[in-house]
C-alpha cells in the first residue's frame, strides 16, 4: 500500500492522494498572551531558588507540554515538574508585528514567562511565525522574508531571557537557556527549507548566549488512520521509519553533524505496549543521528502521551481510532513512559498534552491526554477533578527525585516483567510492573537494608476523584528481608521498591 504523510487535525482529515499515514498537527501558537501567574513562597530566597533551577536544568527528567493550569503553576509545584514546555511559541510575528519598525513588544512573553516559578524551568519555542502563510516566511518554505530581521529578533528574544545582566528583562528571575527551533517540521506538508532554518537560527541563539542549548524542532510520529496495520499511531519501527526516513532524516543529512545539540522526537499510543515500542525505535535513531554527525547529541521526548477514556478520532472508515482506557490504565501508562525511556538514555520527557486536558476542543485524543479534567466532552469527570495519574505522577516524582539518572539499571525485561533499579543517593529504590493478564512472581535480591516499603504507584480507587487524602491513597506495606532479598506478587499495578 502507498502511503503518504499528510498534516490533518486529530479527527479532521485532509487526504491527499491515496495514503495511510497521517500525523496529527498541532498548532503553534495555542496559549492566550495573558496566562501565567506563579508565586513561590517568600521565604526561599532569590539565590536558593536560581540554585534549585540550575541543579534541575542539569539533572531532573520530569517535564509536562504545558504545565500551566488556569493561570498558575500551583499543580505543577505540587506534582514536582521541573521542566514547562509552554505552548505559547515565542513567535517573530507576536513580537516585530510591524517589519518596517524595529521596534520589539515582548511584554506579552515578559508577563508568561516571568510568572512561572523558578523551581520549573522552560524549554521555549521559537519560530518566525505562527500562520503557516504569512508576510514573515516565504511561500511554501520556513524561512524568513527577511533574514537580517529575522536573525536580528532571535539574538534580541535570547539576550533578553539568558540572565547574563546584559539587556535582560526588567526583574528577569527564570532563565531560559534552552531553546527548541519549531516544532513537527516533517507535519507540515511541503514546506521547506527547515534545515536551512534551524541551521540560521542556532547560530543566531549561539551568537547571543553561547551556553544556551538548541533543540531541533521535534520529529512527529506518523499515525495510520486507515487500520491497515496499527490503527493509530505508528509505533512499530518498520512503519515509523518508513515516514521517517522520507522526510525528517533530509534535515539531518543536510545538517550534517551541525545545528543542534538536542535531537527531539515524539511518541503517544495507548496503554497496551506502545509504552515499550519505543526501544528499537531509540536506537534505530541514534544509529542516524550517529551516521550524520550527531553522535554527542541528548535525546529528549518533547512530547508523551497517554489517555484516559475513548477519544472521539476516528479512521477514514469511520471507525474509533483508540480503545477505551480507564485512569488507572493512563496513569500505570504514564509512569511506564518515564521509567522504561529513561532506561533507554532518554534524558527528559514531557507528557503531553499537557497538565489539564482541552487541546483542541473536540474530543480527540489531545483532549484525554491530561492529567486534570478540564469539564468538556466525554468521559469527563468535572472540570478540575484530578485524575489518578496526577497522584501518579506526583508519587513518581517525590520517590524517584535526584536519582542518578546516569545509572539506572535494568534487572529483568523478559515474560512480561520489568524491573529497574535507581540510586537515590545512598538508598536503592526498584520500579517493578507486570504486563501479564495474570500475577507474576518476582525476587529483588541485594537488598542493604534490613526491611523495604513496598509502594503501589497507582492510587486504590478508580477514579482519582475519589482521592481525598493523598498520603493514604495508595496501598502500600513494608516487608523484611532475608538475605538481602525479597519475594513478591505482581499484580496490574507498578510498584515502588524502596529500602528503608
Amino acid at each position: 500500500m502507498n502511503k503518504l504523510i499528510i498534516p490533518i487535525i486529530v479527527i479532521v482529515i485532509i487526504a491527499a492522494g491515496i495514503g495511510g499515514y497521517f500525523v496529527l498537527q498541532k498548532p503553534a501558537f495555542l496559549e492566550p498572551f495573558e496566562e501565567g501567574i506563579g508565586t513561590l513562597p517568600e521565604s526561599v530566597s532569590e539565590a536558593v531558588k536560581q540554585e534549585q533551577s540550575l541543579k534541575s536544568i542539569q539533572d531532573s527528567p520530569f517535564g509536562m507540554h504545558p504545565a500551566i493550569v488556569n493561570n498558575q503553576y500551583s499543580e505543577a509545584v505540587d506534582m514536582g515538574i521541573k521542566w514547562h514546555r509552554p505552548s505559547m511559541y515565542l513567535a517573530w510575528m507576536a513580537v516585530q508585528k510591524d517589519l518596517n519598525s524595529q521596534d520589539y513588544d515582548f511584554s506579552a512573553f515578559d508577563k508568561y514567562y516571568g510568572a512561572v516559578p523558578s523551581e520549573i524551568n522552560i524549554m521555549a519555542n521559537i519560530t518566525p511565525r505562527m500562520k503557516q502563510e504569512s508576510e514573515y516566511t516565504l511561500t511554501n518554505s520556513f524561512l524568513p522574508t527577511n533574514e537580517e530581521k529575522y536573525l536580528k529578533f532571535v539574538k534580541a528574544a535570547v539576550e533578553r531571557y539568558d540572565g547574563d545582566g546584559k539587556d535582560d528583562m526588567p526583574n528577569l528571575k527564570n532563565h531560559i537557556i534552552y531553546w527548541q527551533v519549531g516544532n513537527e517540521p516533517n507535519n507540515r506538508g511541503q514546506v521547506k527549507d527547515f534545515a536551512k532554518l534551524q541551521k540560521i537560527t542556532y547560530e543566531a541563539i549561539k551568537s547571543a548566549c553561547s551556553q544556551c542549548k538548541v533543540i531541533i524542532g521535534g520529529a512527529a510520529q506518523p499515525i495510520d488512520t486507515l487500520g491497515a496495520k496499527t490503527l493509530g499511531f505508528a509505533s512499530n519501527a518498520d512503519d515509523y521509519f518508513y515516514e521517517f526516513g522520507r522526510s525528517y532524516e533530509t534535515y539531518l543529512a543536510e545538517l550534517n553533524g551541525y545545528g543542534f545539540d538536542i535531537f527531539d522526537f515524539h511518541w503517544y499510543g495507548d496503554a497496551k505496549d506502545d509504552y515499550a515500542l519505543i526501544k528499537p525505535v531509540y536506537f534505530e535513531l541514534k544509529k542516524i543521528l550517529e551516521k550524520y554527525g550527531f553522535s554527542d547529541a541528548s535525546v529528549w521526548v518533547t512530547e508523551m502521551g497517554a489517555y484516559s477514556g475513548q477519544p472521539s478520532d476516528k479512521t477514514l472508515n469511520g471507525e474509533k481510532m483508540f480503545p477505551y482506557q480507564t485512569e488507572s490504565q493512563q496513569a500505570a501508562d504514564y509512569l511506564k513512559r518515564f521509567v522504561y525511556p529513561l532506561s533507554l538514555g532518554i534524558e527528559k520527557i514531557f507528557p503531553a498534552f499537557g497538565l489539564i486536558e482541552g487541546f483542541k476542543g473536540n474530543d480527540g485524543y489531545f483532549d484525554h491526554t491530561g492529567f486534570i479534567y478540564d469539564g468538556n466532552g466525554s468521559n469527563d469527570l468535572g472540570k478540575g477533578v484530578k485524575k489518578l495519574s496526577y497522584y501518579t505522577y506526583k508519587k513518581m516524582t517525590e520517590t524517584l527525585e535526584e536519582s542518578d539518572w546516569n545509572n539506572i539499571q535494568t534487572i529483568q525485561e523478559s515474560d512480561g516483567v520489568y524491573i529497574y533499579k535507581f540510586q537515590k543517593g545512598s538508598k536503592k529504590i526498584w520500579v517493578a510492573w507486570n504486563d501479564n493478564a495474570k500475577e507474576k512472581q518476582i525476587t529483588i535480591t541485594g537488598i542493604g537494608s534490613q526491611q523495604v516499603k513496598i509502594t503501589e504507584a497507582v492510587p486504590k480507587y478508580e477514579s482519582g476523584k475519589d482521592v481525598t487524602d493523598y498520603n493514604t491513597a495508595f496501598n502500600t506495606e513494608t516487608k523484611s528481608v532475608s538475605n538481602g532479598k525479597i519475594t513478591i506478587t505482581l499484580g496490574d499495578k507498578p510498584v515502588f521498591i524502596e529500602e528503608k
